[in-house]
């Protein structure tokens, strides 16, 4: 037979207290002896008492759930997005659901959807692709939502982010300053926002040097695969435009950079004797690979921790139209010897 849940009415009787008296004991409230607080707490971990979450929000009107939405478990950046958001939501007595959305708009709204039946008190969407499209939903549902890094330009949402220009500029201002000049730029086609602002941060520093236009291409995605497509297709372009390969490529993020030396390697170039090249996110791996990845640290951690932090903001808010944060931050440049 299953073992009878322990209530709070057996630790009352086993304290000789009231049910009222267990409850703030237990939730730390409420004016009694530091002696029979700390007798109905022992008595309540002895008899193995487990608190009810759903009678918990009966009574506060609150799931303490808060529901987290990324592109793809397969993309190591949101590992330590989604740590930072776990640790400080556990901080503060709250529990997250994760899913993903296969870096596709109309399921990002389904996860989101299924979130709100959830009975979620909010949701936190890292690398969204829809963006300002959750208007209708927070004007239906009053569910909070904060943004990371959001790849929609111009949102209106209370939002997190990474000042991906200013990493791409100092990046750039890197390559310049060792002297070198055919700078190509790998981007992904799927990412939007971020994307474009580490091409501008490219294409600015290019013409802010005196330097014609360089050259540009798009894998399909920023994965690995995207990396090598990229790649594939930007060598035979470079000795086209200038007669050789590049000098140095900028990629969009660690994944398609290391996809990038894979080719590189293949077709016999020496990293980074012929080819520099340098990623974005500062990924674990990047610091293990042969030669080590040059890139741009985001503090991934910090942008999940921060997201919650405005998360419990709005929580704590009366006020239905709460004024719109919104929390920029940038990491820092590491040069290692793939430039």
């Amino acid at each position: 037979m299953p073992q009878k849940r322990v209530s709070i009415k057996d630790i009352a009787e086993a304290a000789g207290v009231s049910h009222p008296t267990v409850s703030r004991a237990l939730r730390g409230e409420g004016r009694m002896s530091d002696e029979t607080r700390q007798r109905i707490l022992e008595l309540a971990q002895e008899m193995g008492y487990t608190p009810s979450l759903v009678a918990r929000g009966l009574v506060t009107q609150r799931s303490h759930l808060i529901g987290l939405v990324i592109t793809t478990f397969a993309d190591p950046f949101h590992n330590e997005v989604v740590q930072g958001v776990e640790e400080e939501a556990i901080r503060h007595g709250y529990d997250i659901f994760v899913a993903s959305t296969g870096v596709n708009a109309e399921r990002e709204k389904e996860v989101v959807r299924s979130f709100q039946g959830r009975q979620v008190d909010g949701i936190i969407v890292s690398s969204s692709r829809v963006g300002d499209d959750y208007a209708d939903l927070l004007q239906e549902t009053g569910i909070p939502i904060v943004l990371i890094n959001s790849h929609v330009a111009g949102s209106h949402f209370h939002a997190v982010h990474h000042d991906d220009y200013a990493g791409g500029c100092q990046l750039m201002a890197h390559l310049l300053e060792r002297g070198y000049r055919r700078i190509a730029y790998l981007g992904n086609a799927r990412a939007g926002k971020a994307n474009t602002d580490r091409h501008r941060a490219w294409e600015d520093s290019l013409r802010a040097a005196g330097l014609a236009p360089g050259l540009a291409i798009y894998g399909p995605n920023g994965r690995l695969a995207g990396g090598v497509q990229a790649a594939e297709a930007l060598l035979p372009a470079a000795r086209e435009r200038w007669g050789a390969p590049p000098d140095a490529i900028c990629c969009y993020n660690d994944t398609m950079a290391i996809g990038a030396m894979a080719v590189l390697r293949r077709c016999g170039l020496r990293i980074p004797d012929d080819v520099a090249i340098t990623g974005f996110d500062d990924i674990d791996v990047a610091a293990y690979l042969e030669p080590p990845l040059t890139t741009f640290h985001q503090p991934r951690h910090q942008l999940g921790v921060e997201a919650m932090q405005v998360m419990l903001s709005l929580l704590g808010q009366t006020n239905p139209h709460p004024p719109r944060q919104v929390r920029t931050l940038i990491g820092q440049l590491v040069v290692r010897r793939s430039s």
